[in-house]
């Protein structure tokens, strides 16, 4: 909605953050307000949520570049710790956890 005070992290694109630190993806947050908000007209491209946003912030980490897959979140929401498995290099994660292969089945 235009004018809401907003946060944004880079995300890959399974939509996990990139940014945490140790108080959670709120940390490297930019804050800033939501100048536009328009929805794409026509074809959406595949894995768009066809909303385009202009937004205002002092804040610009290399997550958040054009084209670059983004969460925004209102300010107001709480800030809840996410799962670790919404982290992407916090240690706990590993190439296997991003990438499962078949051995993950179990063998019947």
């Amino acid at each position: 909605k235009k004018g809401v005070a907003a946060l944004m992290n880079g995300a890959e694109n399974t939509l996990k953050h990139t940014e945490g630190g140790s108080a959670g993806p709120a940390q490297m947050a930019a804050r800033g307000k939501l100048i536009d908000v328009a929805q794409l007209p026509g074809d959406i491209p595949l894995g768009s949520s066809g909303i385009q946003i202009r937004f205002e912030t002092d804040l610009i980490t290399e997550g958040m570049r054009p084209t670059r897959i983004v969460k925004v979140r209102p300010a107001d929401w709480p800030d809840v710790h996410l799962p670790r498995e919404e982290h992407l290099g916090n240690g706990a994660s590993n190439i296997d956890e991003r990438f499962p292969n078949p051995s993950i089945f179990p063998k019947y």
